[in-house]
């Protein structure tokens, strides 16, 4: 909080913004909330980090948006995964010796859906373990979508997902089915993008995925941009324009979004350098300031932290001052919420309910949490 303080002091500015952006990227920033909630992962914390549990849990705490990573696999299916492996997350030293190293993208639908995604979890968080959590499985893109539509994956008797695969185009088909945990929650979706170079055409395959799902906004005719973020005290903003935002630390990742999207979706370029301070050099502030207006964006994403830290007073002024706004990841403690209040727009947390809770204390949140974490984790059958 001193810090937030101490920022205002000696940047009366601060508040003075819009410079830089244009009046239609503009009117696209305005789709987010102020004080945007946004899961990251859905939570590393109370559940395994982008599983299903992860997402049912966000999406009943209250969180805005549901964050997420994305891959694709060798068949083609678009899976939901944050490291370039498996190995950190998953049992792949078990069910593919001698392939733990290998990318996520040599792996088949179906030799992923065999990976464990709960148990290592479980190992290295004692206090939050569940046995129940060693059935969570490696996502697909569309779960996450279904999910945040008060839905949950269908399975079969013994606890297998059921889906089908259509021979003439070889394509799988997910099934789905009401979610009876449902609280009538409906985040958004804050989809990160990969390295292209990796993925090429990944950015057509999610405008395509996100069409054939209802989700895509830019061909969405019965939207207004009027429609409410909350409604009776639940979250709304999967019905409304700003339900999706695309991000990337990729440099081409950000113009093929630009290309694809048309700038007609929330945008946040990532930057971040865990090893060398770049924060506190003002020509490199200012070029990726630069960069991101140039390449459509609205939102800079940026770190938190002690040693490199990517949020410091002079760039959130600068960024604020070219008119863009800052979602900064990740949040874990209240003393960090309480430093960054007055310099980030949103804030991607692991703990949504601590972040809710926060936001609620200081008149930003209307609506306060009716159930603990823990009580949330077993609502949804955990």
């Amino acid at each position: 909080m001193v810090f937030g303080l101490l920022f205002l002091l000696f940047c009366p500015f601060f508040s003075k913004a819009q410079q830089n952006l244009s009046p239609e990227a503009k009117k696209i920033q305005n789709y987010m909330v102020d004080h945007a909630v946004i899961a990251h992962r859905g939570t590393t914390y109370w559940a395994p980090e982008l599983t299903e549990a992860a997402f049912r849990w966000a999406r009943n705490t209250g969180a805005d948006y549901l964050e997420l990573d994305v891959h694709r696999s060798k068949d083609g299916v678009l899976i939901i995964h944050h490291d370039k492996n498996f190995a950190r997350t998953t049992d792949v030293a078990v069910k593919f010796p001698g392939r733990e190293k290998d990318p996520v993208s040599s792996f088949t639908f179906e030799e992923i859906l065999l990976l464990d995604a709960g148990s290592a979890f479980n190992r290295k968080n004692p206090e939050q373990a569940r046995e129940s959590f060693s059935k969570c499985e490696v996502p697909v893109f569309e779960d996450v979508f279904r999910i945040a539509e008060g839905k949950r994956i269908k399975r079969n008797t013994d606890g297998s997902r059921v889906y089908k695969k259509d021979t003439s185009t070889n394509r799988y088909i997910f099934e789905y089915e009401p979610d009876p945990a449902d609280n009538g929650h409906r985040p958004g979706i804050y989809i990160e993008t990969k390295d292209p170079e990796n993925y090429p055409g990944i950015e057509e395959e999610i405008y395509t995925e996100l069409s054939r799902m209802g989700w895509n906004v830019t061909e969405e005719e019965t939207l207004t941009g009027k429609e409410p973020a909350y409604s009776y005290g639940k979250v709304n903003i999967g019905n409304t324009q700003g339900k999706i935002l695309l991000q990337t630390f990729s440099r081409e990742g950000m113009r093929n979004l630009q290309r694809v999207f048309r700038g007609k979706v929330l945008m946040s370029f990532l930057v971040g350098n865990p090893v060398s301070d770049i924060f506190s050099q003002a020509e490199t502030q200012q070029e990726m300031i630069d960069f991101a207006l140039t390449a459509g964006a609205q939102f800079i994403g940026t770190n938190i932290g002690n040693r490199n830290d990517g949020l410091r007073p002079d760039f959130a002024q600068k960024i604020h001052t070219a008119g863009l706004r800052t979602n900064v990841y990740s949040f874990n403690q209240v003393r960090e919420m309480e430093k960054y209040e007055l310099l980030t727009d949103g804030m991607i947390t692991n703990r949504t309910d601590l972040n809710l809770d926060f936001y609620q204390e200081k008149g930003w949140r209307k609506y306060k949490r009716t159930q603990s974490p823990q009580e949330i984790i077993e609502t949804i059958g955990y």
